[in-house]
């Protein structure tokens, strides 16, 4: 992953708990101070580090920070550093949704071997707002983050959102799951 992700993981937790409480979980993850330049690659283990220590030092399961973090990226990173991006993706849930692959494709470009996950959006009754949306990556275990993502976008769009339920599968070499969201 990217240090943009290592420093919005840093962001929210500095944000919500404190300078103090981040040079704790920076120095407990026993991840190097370098990791956090924003365009540079690192490899995907220092940000699970970084996100385990989180959660040992928290107190918080790890789903819980990965949740977190995900809202966190959406309500205070996503839309300070790529609001132009944001805007012209959706004005919805479901429409940014929809459109979601196409924003990960034209920021490609900028990221030197980025490897971005795929959304399929599915209408399954649009009166009612319910909707099926299936997420695949190369990445295991972040399926909460994604969790957060899609609060954090319902909020940012003024949607109420309800995760009807998820389904994972963990077991191949990245992640597939399913989730039933209700947006009203």
């Amino acid at each position: 992953m990217y240090g943009l992700i290592n420093s919005a993981l840093q962001d929210m937790v500095v944000t919500h708990f404190g300078e103090e409480k981040w040079q704790h979980i920076h120095a407990h993850s026993g991840v190097p101070n370098d990791s956090f330049l924003t365009m540079r690659h690192y490899d995907d283990a220092i940000t699970y580090q970084l996100a385990g220590a989180a959660s040992e030092v928290l107190g918080a399961p790890l789903d819980d920070c990965l949740e977190m973090f995900g809202q966190h990226w959406v309500e205070a990173i996503a839309t300070r550093n790529f609001e132009a991006l944001m805007d012209a993706t959706g004005n919805t849930t479901i429409s940014f949704l929809h459109n979601l692959n196409g924003l990960h494709d034209r920021i490609s470009s900028t990221f030197l071997d980025y490897v971005p996950p795929a959304f399929d959006i599915e209408t399954i009754d649009s009166t009612s707002g319910i909707y099926r949306v299936q997420y695949h990556s190369e990445r295991k275990r972040l399926t909460p983050f994604v969790t957060g993502l899609l609060r954090g976008l319902a909020k940012h769009f003024d949607d109420a959102i309800e995760i009807v339920s998820i389904k994972i599968d963990d077991s191949g070499s990245g992640t597939y799951s399913i989730f039933e969201i209700k947006i009203q």
